[in-house]
C-alpha cells in the first residue's frame, strides 16, 4: 500500500487499525516460549484473549497473568496495557513529536479524535503534557504502592508488583500479576485501596480534564479566600465541572448503595467493621464503573448490587481517558433531554452554558448504538451459555465498556462466547461510534437535503 493510500484512510480506521495491530503483534509476544511459565497450559486463544482484554483495558481473562507469563512475558502485558491506555496512535504521534517532526493534517485528525480533542492548537505540548502526567502518575502509584508490597515479596519483585498495578490501575485495566482473586486479600488495606482507588480516578476522567484543574489550580486556590470555592470552582471549563461532579456523584451514590445493600450479607461486607464496610464499598463503587480490580467475590454479592452496577458500568468513565462506557457527561446530556422535555423547555442548559443540539444529538447516538452493542452481545451468549441472564449481562457490559469484573464466569464460557467478549471489548475500546465510522466506505458528507416537513407520532 501506498504513502498516499496510507494517508488517505479515514481517521476513524485508522484507530481501529492501530488497536488491533497492536492486538494481534501482543498475541504472538504472549505466545513465545519465553513469556509463558513451565507449568502455563495457554494456548494461542488464551493469548489472544488476554492481549484483547489488556489492550482494551478491560481486565477479563481466561487464565491469571501470575499463573501464566514469566517476568518477559508481564513486562509485556504492562506495555500492551500502556498501550492500550494512552492509544498507540497518542505514543506515535507523541514520539514523532519528540523528534522535532511533523504529522500530516490526516494523522492530526486521528489522533485529535482519538483523545476526543475538539481543538487542534497547541497539540504537540498537549500530547507531550499527557505523557509527562502519565509517567508522573503511575512512578507516584508505584511509590506508593511498594510501601507495601516490597515488605510482603522483597525488593525486585515487590516493585515490579508496584510497577505492574501502578499501570494496570492508572490506564483502568484491572489486570493484577499477583494471583487469580484480583486484590481480595487486600480489602482491609487502605493503603494498596486508595491509591488504587486514586490511580483509577485520575485514568478514568479524562486528560483535559487534567489540565484544566492544573492549569487553573493556582488561581483557583488564591480566589478561594477572595470569592469563595463555588466562585473559584468556575473557573474550570463547563466540561470540567460536569465531568467531576457526574464523577463525585456516582461515586457517592454508588458507595452508600452498595453500603446499605450489602451491609448484612457476610458473604461480602457483613462481617467487617464500619470503616473496614465503606473502605470496600467504595473501592468497588469505583473500580466497577471502568477499572475491573476487585477486593470482594462478585458471585456472592446481592442480586440489586449487580444489577446497579451493570447501570453503573454502562455510564464508566469521562471522555478523552482510559475509561469505557457511555461516559458520565453523555450520560449527563441525555438526563438534562429529559428534563428539559419534561418542563418544555426547548434549549438544554448546564451551567448558564446552552449546549448544541448537535452535541446532544451525538449523545443520543452514543447511547443508542452502545445499547444496541449490549443487548446484541448478550442476547448471542444466551444462545450459547446455560446461565443466569443476570450474569450473563453482568459479563456483557463488563466487556463492552471495558471494565472488566466477573462473576466467576469468563474462564468457564464456550469458545464462540470468549470471541463474543472479545468483539465486544474491541468495540468498547475505540468507540461504537468509531467502529461505524470505519467501517463506512466514505466518512465524507453527504449533502443535507431539505424535504416538505411532516409528522411522526411517537410514545
Amino acid at each position: 500500500m501506498s504513502v498516499k493510500k496510507i494517508r488517505g484512510i479515514p481517521p476513524a480506521l485508522k484507530i481501529a487499525i492501530s488497536f488491533a495491530l497492536v492486538i494481534f503483534l501482543g498475541s504472538l509476544l504472549l505466545s513465545l516460549p519465553i513469556s509463558n511459565l513451565e507449568v502455563s497450559q495457554t494456548t494461542y486463544f488464551d493469548n489472544l484473549f488476554a492481549a484483547v482484554s489488556m489492550v482494551c483495558v478491560t481486565g477479563l481473562f481466561t487464565l491469571s497473568v501470575a499463573s501464566s507469563y514469566t517476568i518477559f512475558g508481564q513486562i509485556v502485558c504492562i506495555i500492551l496495557m500502556q498501550i492500550g491506555g494512552l492509544g498507540l496512535m497518542t505514543l506515535l504521534a507523541a514520539f514523532i513529536s519528540k523528534l522535532g517532526r511533523k504529522m500530516n493534517y490526516s494523522d492530526t485528525i486521528a489522533v485529535k479524535e482519538a483523545l476526543n480533542r475538539d481543538k487542534l492548537s497547541n497539540f504537540n505540548i498537549y500530547l507531550g503534557s499527557i505523557i509527562k502526567y502519565t509517567m508522573f502518575i503511575e512512578g507516584t502509584g508505584m511509590i506508593l504502592l511498594s510501601f507495601r508490597f516490597v515488605p510482603e515479596f522483597g525488593l525486585a519483585k515487590g516493585l515490579f508488583v508496584s510497577l505492574f498495578l501502578a499501570v494496570s490501575g492508572f490506564c483502568n485495566a484491572g489486570f493484577d500479576n499477583i494471583g487469580a482473586i484480583s486484590l481480595q486479600e487486600y480489602v482491609h488495606d487502605p493503603l494498596v485501596n486508595l491509591v488504587i482507588i486514586s490511580l483509577i480516578i485520575l485514568g478514568g476522567i479524562g486528560f483535559s480534564v487534567w489540565f484544566d484543574v492544573t492549569h487553573n489550580f493556582q488561581s483557583i486556590i488564591k480566589n478561594k479566600f477572595q470569592k469563595g470555592w463555588k466562585r473559584s470552582y468556575r473557573l474550570l471549563k463547563t466540561h470540567t465541572r460536569l465531568a467531576i461532579n457526574m464523577t463525585v456523584g456516582l461515586i457517592v451514590v454508588g458507595t452508600l448503595v452498595f453500603l446499605l445493600v450489602e451491609w448484612n450479607n457476610p458473604n461480602t461486607i457483613g462481617n467487617y467493621t464500619f470503616g473496614e464496610k465503606v473502605l470496600a464499598s467504595l473501592f468497588q463503587t469505583v473500580t466497577m464503573r471502568t477499572a475491573g480490580f476487585a477486593t470482594v467475590d462478585y458471585e456472592q454479592v446481592e442480586p440489586f448490587s449487580l444489577l446497579f452496577f451493570v447501570f453503573t458500568m454502562f455510564i464508566g468513565g469521562s471522555p478523552g481517558g482510559a475509561a469505557g462506557g457511555i461516559k458520565t457527561t453523555t450520560f449527563a446530556l441525555i438526563f438534562l433531554l429529559i428534563i428539559n422535555e419534561i418542563k418544555g423547555q426547548k434549549h438544554i442548559n448546564y451551567a448558564n452554558h446552552t449546549i448544541p443540539i448537535e452535541v446532544i444529538r451525538r449523545a443520543i447516538v452514543v447511547v443508542a448504538t452502545f445499547t444496541a452493542f449490549l443487548l446484541g452481545g448478550v442476547s448471542i451468549l444466551m444462545l450459547f451459555e446455560d446461565q443466569p441472564f443476570l450474569y450473563l449481562l453482568f459479563e456483557t457490559v463488563s466487556a463492552l465498556a471495558t471494565v472488566g469484573v466477573s462473576v466467576n464466569l469468563t474462564p468457564d464460557l464456550s469458545t464462540f462466547s470468549h470471541v463474543v467478549l472479545m468483539v465486544l471489548m474491541y468495540v468498547g475500546r475505540i468507540g461504537p461510534i468509531t467502529i461505524l465510522l470505519s467501517l463506512s466506505r466514505n466518512n465524507k458528507k453527504t449533502k443535507d437535503k431539505l424535504f416538505a416537513k411532516t409528522t411522526i407520532l411517537i410514545g
